[in-house]
């Protein structure tokens, strides 16, 4: 296996983009994850988006301790999560692009066992099983298949977006879609018209914090923002996409 933990020049090896926006409760934990990867040869790029909580100043002292860590400010243009992390990648160095909001949390050898098995294998894209903690219940693990296609993938989203890991030198630069849901997953099933499939990596490498009343939580909007997104990014046409929602809403609650 190639060696993770260094690279043959001075780039990072892993570019972890992380948008922010008044994630001041959480945001320190986050990048405290990153810090505490056994893969050292990596750079956090942090794109605030308009924070008015004190976030871009605790994102800024952390950055003071560690040079790995850059920030980026909110100078105007496209706002939201997609946009946030587009910025991040135009000034991402890293071979290995990865995704972590503020408020999730990697566990410390995510980026070694992923890399190192993306490496191993010769695969393009991963991602992994995950952890979910949601407000007053008890956490579950969701689990990706070993493989993930284009098709498969067309019937639900089983990739995490902070577990998923892509290989720029293999697929490029590839930005998120402007849109305010499902732009990770508009994200994944683009990469998967450029590489044959995902590699999903079984052992559980992330904790994701799903909050009461976000907009992802929203079924209703979630469904018409999935369907808006296979129309517009995926290409499907109305018919196509109206089935494939239905398969994808099946296998949600099948998976509970």
């Amino acid at each position: 296996m190639s060696d993770t933990k260094s690279s043959p020049d001075s780039r990072p090896l892993v570019s972890v983009l992380m948008p922010c926006k008044n994630a001041a409760a959480t945001i320190a934990s986050a990048i405290a994850s990153v810090q505490a990867q056994t893969l050292h040869n990596w750079e956090l790029v942090v794109a605030d988006d308009g924070s008015a909580d004190g976030s871009q100043e605790i994102v800024a002292q952390l950055a003071k301790g560690d040079p790995r860590i850059k920030l980026l400010d909110h100078t105007g243009g496209p706002s939201g999560a997609s946009a946030a992390r587009n910025r991040a990648l135009d000034q991402a160095t890293g071979r290995y692009i990865a995704f972590l909001d503020a408020d999730d949390l990697w566990l410390p050898e995510k980026l070694e066992t992923q890399i190192g098995e993306m490496q191993a294998r010769s695969s393009a894209f991963s991602c992994s099983a995950y952890r979910v903690r949601r407000d007053g219940k008890a956490d579950i693990v969701r689990r990706p298949p070993a493989e993930i296609t284009r098709q498969a993938l067309l019937n639900g989203n089983r990739i995490g977006c902070l577990t998923a890991v892509y290989d720029s030198a293999l697929l490029g630069k590839q930005l998120m879609p402007d849109i305010p849901l499902r732009h990770d997953y508009a994200l994944w099933l683009h990469l998967l018209t450029l590489t044959e499939a995902a590699l999903g990596l079984q052992q559980v490498l992330a904790i994701h914090h799903r909050h009461t009343g976000s907009l992802s939580s929203n079924v209703g909007r979630a469904s018409l923002a999935t369907w808006n997104m296979l129309r517009t990014e995926a290409g499907l046409n109305p018919l196509q996409a109206s089935n494939t929602l239905v398969r994808h809403l099946l296998g949600r609650l099948f998976r509970g």
